[in-house]
């Protein structure tokens, strides 16, 4: 998800996912200090809206809560880009690992929880060509699933995969695409070209499953 107006040089593949919000955010430049709110967070930076944009690569500190029942965060940040009369994109410069896993573990959770396809646990081995290591799945929609590994793909890579759905029937073969990452827990798939017969089986396995989850589904995040 991108800010609408968000110069085409930001539109880049990220590094981390993001979410719409609607947080209050403290920020200190020099003399200046201001409370404004960010309208998307990422594990990577935030962006703030605020009338007086901030001067182009300034770096701030900024104070935040992610949510009312996690604590405050503090960071360093950079200015990346500027839009007039809207507000600043900031890129965290200093954030401490546990900060950022907070962020992101909570992303992950928020991500999972706004999707209009179903999923289901799906325990199976995931073969994985672009991977040197084993990889395991927690879920599976009709769009993707989220796939344990500690050695994910970089945000934007096509994959071969192979799976078994464990409903007796063949092998599940398709192509995927990484659409995010949450470090030391996997990542986010998408299908890419899903055979009808295979998002057919994957429908009737949502269907009969007893621990459907209409609500959720873990391909990517929330957009």
């Amino acid at each position: 998800m991108f800010d609408v107006g968000e110069p085409v040089a930001k539109l880049n593949i990220r590094k981390y996912p993001r979410v719409m919000t609607r947080i209050p955010v403290e920020y200190a430049l020099g003399d200046r200090k201001a409370r404004v709110r960010a309208s998307t967070l990422g594990g990577g930076g935030m962006f703030i809206e605020d009338p007086q944009p901030l001067p182009q690569d300034a770096e701030i500190q900024v104070r935040f809560r992610p949510a009312r029942h996690l604590p405050y965060l503090q960071a360093k940040a950079r200015v990346i880009y500027v839009q007039p009369k809207k507000g600043s994109g900031l890129q965290f410069t200093e954030i401490s690992p546990e900060q950022r896993q907070l962020i992101l573990r909570l992303i992950h959770h928020k991500s999972a929880s706004r999707r209009k396809s179903p999923r289901v646990p799906l325990a199976t081995q995931i073969h994985i060509r672009e991977l040197m290591g084993l990889a395991y799945s927690r879920d599976v929609s009709v769009g993707g699933m989220f796939v344990e590994t500690t050695l994910p793909c970089e945000i934007g890579t096509r994959v071969d995969l192979r799976f078994h759905l464990n409903d007796g029937g063949p092998i599940v073969v398709t192509a995927g695409e990484v659409r995010y990452i949450v470090p030391k827990m996997g990542m986010g798939v998408l299908f890419v070209g899903l055979a009808k017969g295979d998002r057919q089986r994957i429908e009737n396995l949502i269907a009969n499953s007893s621990t459907f989850m209409p609500e959720t589904k873990s391909a990517e995040p929330a957009s």
